[in-house]
């Protein structure tokens, strides 16, 4: 009987949300430009970072290998790898420590927990991993600096005039 109470309550919730939610801000047929709708006109602006990526403030969307040079694109992707492979080694090295303290404290009775030698273990993965992770934000956000303060690492395009393949003559246009 209370299961079926709270799946009754969180329905409603559920139910209720969604129609409050669906009536916000409401575009009628005829009123193509509501003035809750936002239009970015320019460019992709500035680089920052955002969740362990650099993402354009103008249009949200996250950096790809097209818009800047190999040489930055290479340490882009050293500092993002670093940054996620540190969270992944403090996370694992925090839940050891975790793991390895309630485990001791339910089985051991003497209470001496800096003897085990796996707490030492889980320990050093949480700093480890915390300095990759901090090192690799650093790294994001100088990368983002030179970005956008360096025209130079952007992608560049050229416009070629010359001989085509099948030996012609053509507009060539690199990016």
């Amino acid at each position: 009987m209370k299961r079926l109470l709270a799946i009754a309550i969180l329905g409603l919730f559920c139910f209720s949300s969604i129609a409050m939610a669906q009536e916000k801000d409401k575009v009628t047929f005829d009123d193509l430009y509501s003035p809750s709708v936002k239009t970015i006109t320019e460019g992709q602006g500035e680089l920052s970072r955002f969740h362990g990526k650099l993402m354009f403030m103008g249009n949200n969307r996250y950096l790809s290998p097209q818009d800047v040079n190999n040489k930055f694109w290479k340490k882009y992707y050293g500092a993002q790898s670093m940054q996620s492979w540190g969270q992944y080694l403090w996370s694992l090295g925090l839940g050891y420590v975790a793991t390895d303290l309630i485990y001791s404290s339910l089985h051991t009775s003497s209470g001496k927990f800096y003897d085990d030698p796996s707490l030492w273990v889980g320990g050093f993965c949480a700093l480890v991993g915390g300095a990759l992770d901090f090192g690799g934000w650093l790294r994001l956000g100088k990368l983002a600096k030179t970005y956008n303060s360096d025209p130079s690492v952007r992608k560049e395009y050229s416009l070629d005039f010359g001989s085509t393949r099948s030996g012609g003559i053509g507009l060539t246009l690199n990016f």
